[in-house]
């Protein structure tokens, strides 16, 4: 609707401009100075994060970004399926976290200084592409493709921290923030450049100190001390969570969720003779996810972390362990499905275990960062509880030799505690407060 207006003034304008014919010089000073005024409603600076909409609405096009991720997520989710092994899971987890950093930075971003204009939809095209190259190389990323998937990385750092980077000249409020983010982040991209010059392990190595930066990166800067009131204004700021990015989080959590359907279908697609057994496995898989989905949605989802710099850094990276297990959790579910009929190999038990165990105490810990009225801290804090022992137990599941179908109910009858207490927190907030007060529960 704003790209709409903004399109009628230019055209309002042109116009005019057009039947004005231009005897004298200081009309066609006038004509150029409303050229430059169009160009730069199409092309606005980035947005003070002091400026943001905190009541916004995701967009479409912020949809269209979170899609391209995907096919990458598939792809590595594709890659950990094929090599359940411990070797496999290091190398999923070094790429899946990566590929969250790469998110996060974009998302932030858009959140914090993104405007509804061009010059923004064409950064974020830019990002989508890269990311794009990426996926193409995700799967031979740590083997035969890895210097095509680290230029590709750094391709898309490189914007970000050009964009970073023009968000500190136009507000000279921000640079006490923004500069050292941009210093580090260049060094990273750098350092993923770099990487391509030398060979594997090596080149690994250079990966992991990256992105260890990287994700001490919002650490440093959150730690950063204010100095005057107009660096307190921003550190407040950047330390606000708004409901669009909550937003944000849940709609990537709903993207991971899908990797556990795309599990449960292509294992079930790849038996050439479907029998009762596959139908049942493939049947109780679904309702893993749909036990997950059910956990995550009642507990943590529209809640706002608290209103400190701690607990938000922590939610920040929790929803990573969180999307990390989910993703994972689709990649086991095919090898269950496809292993029935014979023996669930033990490393293919343990990823499945592991993965749900993950999620689990990733959503416990979560419990404790959130906002939620006071008068329901003994329900999440039960919660919590038992969400974490389900954790424990589906973790201990490993150490016994089940059956596909036997560990699969298992696994859901210890979903039902933590999806009992969410159902009932959603369920006291509505009663007490209204169903909106749920959406935007603080």
């Amino acid at each position: 609707m704003q790209m709409a207006q903004i399109g009628l003034i230019c055209l309002r304008q042109s116009v005019s401009l057009a039947l004005s014919a231009p005897a004298y010089d200081h009309q066609e000073e006038q004509g150029m100075g409303v050229l430059r005024q169009n160009i730069r409603l199409w092309w606005q600076p980035p947005r003070n994060i002091t400026d943001r909409d905190l009541n916004r609405s995701v967009t479409f096009l912020e949809l269209f970004y979170d899609l391209v991720y995907v096919v990458l997520i598939a792809q590595i989710a594709h890659s950990l399926s094929k090599n359940p092994t411990v070797e496999g899971v290091a190398g999923y987890v070094f790429l899946f976290v990566m590929v969250w950093w790469a998110w996060l930075n974009g998302s932030i971003y858009h959140e914090s200084h993104g405007n509804n204009d061009v010059r923004t939809r064409v950064f974020t095209f830019a990002q989508m592409i890269t990311v794009g190259a990426m996926a193409i190389f995700a799967h031979g990323a740590l083997d035969d493709t890895s210097a095509e998937f680290a230029l590709a990385f750094a391709a898309y750092q490189l914007i970000l921290t050009y964009m970073w980077w023009r968000t500190g000249v136009y507000d000279p409020a921000h640079r006490p923030f923004s500069r050292p983010y941009v210093a580090l982040y260049l060094l990273t991209t750098l350092l993923m450049i770099g990487s391509v010059f030398v060979p594997a392990p090596t080149r690994f190595v250079i990966w992991g100190i990256a992105l260890l930066i990287s994700l001490l990166l919002p650490i440093l800067t959150l730690g950063y001390r204010p100095k005057n009131e107009s660096e307190r204004i921003q550190m407040a700021s950047i330390l606000t969570v708004s409901p669009a990015l909550v937003e944000r989080f849940g709609l990537f959590t709903i993207i991971v969720l899908g990797e556990v359907i795309v599990g449960v279908v292509n294992g079930a697609a790849g038996h050439r003779d479907l029998n009762w057994e596959v139908g049942i496995t493939a049947l109780l898989g679904m309702l893993v996810a749909i036990g997950v989905w059910w956990i995550f949605f009642d507990s943590i989802s529209h809640h706002k972390p608290r209103a400190n710099s701690v607990m938000t850094r922590a939610w920040f990276y929790l929803h990573l362990i969180v999307g990390m297990g989910i993703a994972a959790t689709g990649a086991a579910m095919l090898n269950v499905i496809e292993s029935v009929g014979e023996p669930l190999p033990s490393t293919v038990q343990w990823l499945l275990v592991g993965a749900i165990s993950v999620i689990l105490f990733g959503v416990a810990l979560l419990m404790r960062t959130i906002q939620y009225p006071a008068e329901f801290e003994p329900i999440y804090r039960t919660a919590g509880l038992l969400t974490l022992a389900a954790a424990v137990a589906a973790l201990a599941l490993g150490f016994i030799n089940l059956p596909a179908i036997p560990l699969l109910i298992a696994l859901i009858a210890l979903l039902l505690a933590p999806m009992f207490y969410g159902i009932k927190g959603w369920v006291s907030i509505a009663a007490e407060y209204g169903l909106e007060a749920v959406e935007h529960s603080e």
